[in-house]
Order: structure tokens, then C-alpha cells, then sequence
């Protein structure tokens, strides 16, 4: 093969073939037993190569304000990520001898600070961002989705793989799988990142406005009812949270960390990736074309998934955040937690009545 008649491009994607075509083959030779060495070098460096299957773009002022505008929360103050992990709400005042983290003061936090002066997510912070010149990530952003009005502008799902001993099981993929198919199904863009680990995807769901974030939630809350009902689970085993994790605005709220992070995007890491869990080539193409939700089309979403689901109201307005997660289920029911009668009605299923119930 002549590969100095080829262009750049076209190796990309000859390489990308020849990934995919050695993962099969690897997959045929575990079904019928036949042993093979795989060797973590081997792996590592698979891995890597994910990168380069990536088109390389060049980061312009334009492309920095479009992809803040995409995935937009407040402005007013982001976070960093620390060298030894966690995100940091950015202050001016961080370094400054009154700063009560700088005098080791305990008990207070930086929402609660009176000296605390926010810095913008600005153009710059966002360049540094995608570019990831940082070896250990300290450019990465931790996006507040949820503004002070109680709004937002897109919601997250966050899918971890939870255990970490196991690193190939692949069942998570199965439910992100789900979540993509009635995405797809109901004319709903999508966007599966894989997240920086590799471990875990985040599903972003764009708005083209700004929309009250009890309604997102329950956009969000019914279509994760759906996604289970076609992968007949009765709810999700890797699903961790929806981003915001709020109705209403609470200080900062949690943060998200935005997608296309420069250093993890190297790795095949951060990035976009389509049905087969491949990166796409042009992820900056995809942002273009992603179609993002009006008011009135989540609107007719909610309407017509409650009429499909029988969903009871009172599920739909509680609070998310304080529901048992699914891999948590085994935990013992606290009879302090009723409130006077527990109503519970055997028919086709077991409906328990939970207007009497604790969150917990």
C-alpha cells in the first residue's frame, strides 16, 4: 500500500477501520474460546489511538463563543478542576490573606464567604478548556447549569459504570443505548459524550431557550421512564443524576464538567461518540447540526409520555434528588418514615400510595 498517496483524512478513517475490524475479529475468538494475547500495552495503546480518529481543530474566538452558547449555565461564576480532582467555584479573592480557605478556616464555605467575588467564564477560560494545554487538568470547567431565575438551558444524564472492579462490563452502555434509541425515536437530538475516564458517558439534551428547570427536570424524569421501559428495567442501574439537580436555585447548585476537554479529547476521551461507541471524526460538524428543543416541543413531549406512561403527579414533582438510586435499592425501609396509614394496592403490579411516605 502507497501511504504517501494518502491524505491525512484518509488514514484517519483507514485506521479507524482497522480498529473496528480488530475488535471484531478479537470478539469472535472470545466466543468460541479460543485464547489470544491481549497484553495492557496492547490495550493502553488502542486506547490512545482513539484520539486520533478525531479531526484535529483549530480552536478560533468563534468557536469558543459558540460552543459557550451550546452549553450555557451561568456566567457569572464557573469552576475549575483541581490537580488532585474536584471542582473549585473560581474567586478573586482565593489567594488574598482575608480568604478564610487561605487562613485554614473550617466552617466556611465559599457560597457563604463574604469576601467571595465570582470570576466570569469568559472566551479565554473556555479557549483553555478545549485547548487542555494543562497536563493535569487544572483548565477543565465545571459548568452551574442551573441560573438564578430557576432556569437552564439543557439537562445532563450522568451513567457511571459503579463497578470499578469489572472494568469490562459494558451493561451501562446498554442503557445509554436505551436513552439514545427513544431519543432517536421521538425526533430528539442527542449527545452521547464518553466521559473523561472512559468509564461512564454523560447524554446532553441541548434547548434552544432558556426554560423553567422544574419543567426540564420533568422532561428529563419521564424520559428516563421511557428509556427503562424499552430496556424492560424498572429503573436504571448505572444511572447516577440528571444535571440541574434542582427545581430551584440553592447557591451554585451542582456543577457539570463540559464536554471536549483538549487533554482528554487526545486520549478518544470526552468526546462525542455515535451507536457503535466510536468518536466522530468532526465533532465540531455534529454541534452544527445538533437540533435543540424548544419550550413547546418539551411541552408536547411531557404531555403525550404522561398520557403513554400513567405517571402519578406526585412522582413528577418530588424531589429527584432525595430518591433511593437504583444500585441502592437493598437499603432497609424505616417504619418512622410513614406518616400515620401506608396504602399499598396489589393488581397488575404493586402501586404504593406516597403521599404519606418521607422522601426517604
Amino acid at each position: 500500500m502507497n501511504l504517501e498517496g494518502q491524505n491525512l483524512e484518509s488514514l484517519r478513517r483507514m485506521v479507524r477501520h482497522l480498529q473496528e475490524e480488530n475488535q471484531e475479529l478479537k470478539e469472535l475468538l472470545k466466543k468460541s474460546h479460543i485464547t489470544f494475547n491481549e497484553s495492557k500495552e496492547e490495550m493502553t495503546t488502542q486506547s490512545i489511538n482513539e484520539g486520533v480518529c478525531i479531526k484535529d481543530t483549530y480552536i478560533y474566538d468563534k468557536l469558543v463563543a459558540y460552543f459557550l452558547t451550546l452549553f450555557q449555565g451561568r456566567r457569572d461564576v464557573y469552576a475549575l478542576r483541581g490537580s488532585k480532582g474536584g471542582y473549585f467555584p473560581q474567586c478573586y479573592n482565593r489567594w488574598k490573606e482575608y480568604c478564610p480557605k487561605q487562613n485554614s478556616q473550617k466552617g466556611v464555605s465559599c457560597q457563604k464567604c463574604p469576601y467571595k467575588e465570582w470570576k466570569a467564564l469568559d472566551r479565554e477560560v473556555g479557549k483553555d478548556h478545549l485547548l487542555g494545554y494543562k497536563d493535569n487538568c487544572t483548565d477543565v470547567i465545571g459548568l452551574y447549569p442551573l441560573l438564578e431565575d430557576d432556569t437552564c438551558k439543557l439537562i445532563v444524564f450522568d451513567f457511571d459504570n459503579h463497578d470499578n472492579k469489572n472494568s469490562e462490563n459494558n451493561d451501562w452502555k446498554d442503557e445509554i443505548d436505551a436513552i439514545r434509541k427513544i431519543c432517536h425515536e421521538n425526533g430528539i437530538d442527542v449527545l452521547i459524550e464518553r466521559s473523561r475516564s472512559g468509564n461512564g458517558a454523560h447524554a446532553w439534551i441541548l434547548f434552544k431557550e432558556f426554560i423553567p428547570a422544574s419543567l426540564a427536570r420533568k422532561f428529563g424524569l419521564l424520559l428516563i421512564e421511557k428509556g427503562s421501559q424499552s430496556i424492560n428495567l424498572k429503573s436504571f442501574r448505572y444511572y447516577d443524576r440528571m444535571f440541574p439537580t434542582q427545581d430551584h436555585s440553592e447557591g451554585l447548585g451542582n456543577l457539570v464538567a463540559l464536554p471536549l476537554q483538549g487533554q482528554a479529547l487526545r486520549q478518544g476521551n470526552s468526546a462525542f461518540v455515535d451507536e457503535n461507541w466510536n468518536p466522530y471524526y468532526d465533532q465540531w460538524k455534529l454541534l452544527t447540526t445538533v437540533h435543540q428543543l424548544s419550550k413547546n416541543e418539551i411541552e408536547e413531549h411531557i404531555y403525550k409520555w404522561k398520557e403513554e406512561l400513567s405517571i402519578p403527579q406526585t412522582l413528577l414533582t418530588m424531589d429527584l434528588g432525595k430518591r433511593i438510586k437504583p444500585w441502592k435499592k437493598d437499603q432497609n425501609f424505616h417504619s418512622e418514615d410513614v406518616i400515620e396509614r401506608l396504602s399499598i394496592v396489589l393488581a397488575d403490579g404493586i402501586y404504593v400510595d406516597t403521599l404519606n411516605l418521607q422522601p426517604r
